[in-house]
């Protein structure tokens, strides 16, 4: 029997969620292979947190309260690793069916999410006890709302429950990374000029942000006797201080000698610089950073008038730290930072144990195979994605197909957002932009085939419903008929 097509897509958007969804297995093999995860030294000042009850706010204290909330049902790391993979493949699932109910072929939509869960470099930082990675479902649930939000358009807004739910995964965004308000207030920025005939749909899912927002860092946070200290806004300039006083030293003042002086000696500066890489500097034991901390004015003034200052140092600064995001190759002093092969070392007992030998032997040949020279600029490295996804935005914009510049804006939102406060050359920060921007490139089908998309654009939910029955019940009234016959 040939159905119409509104009930073929609805019933291939649901398939088309669970066959994403099994994406979960290749990443279940590495979970059995490097049990129980990937752990940096961050990972394991989080694990402490979780076992000393003392939460601090430096790794945003809701993702160290959710790997609490975890470690109640399995007092393990492995319990954390197994949650992280689960969320990611659903999320991939539901961004692979909202791709199929704009008209995205179910075969690319899928195909896609497996590409996320086969790849060499997701799998091993899925497994890695990071903030990035509930980042990155957060950064995948918004992904998916403004796919929703392009196919239904004004109708979007009038349950009240899609608002309300968009709010709450911007909020998610925004507390699980610090600098994930950049990204916020600019997607934020981009639907309200947009829908700004449906402000009244638009402030629902701001007050829904805001209350979440408010929930986690009121209640929450003091059931939990969260520490609230954390970076100070200027801190992210130290690098960009850094960098002008190494290539331009004659313009700073007495009073900014003095003030860099307070901070750390003056060879200090120059000694630990390095634009590709913060940490040196950052990491600096002569570097006293409370001097910021205590006092953020002065050392965020200097850096804004560094960079009004000395705008090509800064530019070249910037490029630098950023290169990684767009560049395949890199020199070969810069280094690509990526999950630790050894677990960090820790007074909690945690040791890796393989689940499963066989997982293990058969992921660990990706993994040397991955990390070797000749293959990093495809594995590992997200410029290939990046210029992918951007391309694939870009052939996007013209009329019949501009719409899925909304989705793209928070895809470019991001990007933004990296490219300004990244401190190092680091795989996980870019994990966003990679998993999301590899579940973009199925959006090109439209650029080839705009028509599809305009049978999928402005149909509420409502309406679609509506549909539906119609069908199914032209379908049984077809059936009755055909049995008549007979």
């Amino acid at each position: 029997m040939v159905y119409p097509a509104s009930v073929q897509r609805i019933t291939d958007a649901r398939r088309g969620f669970w066959l994403a969804s099994l994406s979960f297995l290749p990443l279940f093999v590495w979970w059995l292979g490097w049990f129980p995860a990937f752990l940096s030294p961050d990972s394991i000042d989080q694990l402490e947190q979780v076992e000393s009850g003392d939460f601090t706010d430096g790794h945003p204290a809701i993702h160290t309260i959710a790997v609490w909330v975890v470690t109640r049902f399995w007092n393990h790391p492995g319990a954390v690793t197994f949650v992280q993979i689960i969320a990611v493949s659903l999320l991939l699932g539901l961004v692979a069916r909202r791709l199929i109910e704009l008209g995205v072929p179910p075969m690319a939509a899928v195909g896609a999410a497996w590409v996320v869960g086969l790849s060499p470099a997701v799998g091993p930082t899925a497994i890695t006890i990071w903030k990035d990675i509930a980042f990155t479902v957060a950064f995948l649930w918004v992904f998916a709302e403004l796919l929703m939000l392009v196919r239904l358009k004004d109708d979007y807004w009038t349950p009240t429950w899609n608002p309300l739910r968009l709010g709450m995964a911007l909020a998610l965004v925004w507390l699980v990374r610090h600098n994930g308000v950049i990204t916020v207030l600019l997607v934020l920025a981009v639907v309200a000029v947009i829908f700004r005939r449906r402000m009244r749909g638009v402030g629902v899912t701001v007050v829904a942000m805001l209350a979440t927002l408010a929930i986690v860092l009121g209640p929450l946070y003091w059931i939990f006797s969260v520490e609230r200290g954390r970076p100070a806004p200027g801190e992210v300039l130290l690098p960009v201080v850094a960098s002008s006083f190494v290539h331009e030293p004659g313009n700073f003042s007495d009073d900014d000698l003095a003030l860099l002086s307070s901070i750390a000696p003056l060879e200090v500066w120059a000694s630990r610089y390095a634009c590709d890489s913060a940490d040196a500097l950052l990491f600096a034991p002569e570097l006293d950073i409370e001097v910021i901390r205590a006092d953020p004015g002065p050392f965020l003034g200097l850096g804004l008038r560094t960079i009004i200052r000395d705008p090509d140092t800064s530019l070249g600064f910037f490029f630098c730290r950023s290169s990684y995001l767009f560049a395949p190759t890199a020199s070969p002093d810069a280094y690509l930072h990526r999950p630790p092969f050894a677990i960090a070392a820790n007074d909690l007992g945690i040791k890796r144990a393989p689940v499963w030998e066989p997982a293990f032997d058969a992921t660990l040949e990706v993994f040397r195979v991955s990390e070797s020279d000749g293959w990093i600029w495809l594995t590992w490295r997200p410029a290939l994605v990046i210029w992918a996804a951007l391309l694939t935005y870009a052939a996007l914009a013209r009329r019949p197909t501009r719409w899925l510049l909304v989705p793209g804006a928070l895809f470019g939102a991001h990007l933004l957002n990296v490219m300004a406060t990244s401190l190092n050359h680091e795989f996980r920060l870019a994990l966003p932009l990679y998993v999301t921007g590899l579940m973009s490139l199925p959006l090109l089908w439209f650029a080839f085939d705009p028509d599809r998309l305009d049978q999928s654009l402005g149909v509420s939910e409502v309406k679609r419903r509506s549909l539906l029955d119609d069908d199914i019940a032209s379908i049984g009234e077809r059936k009755r008929q055909a049995d008549g016959v007979e």
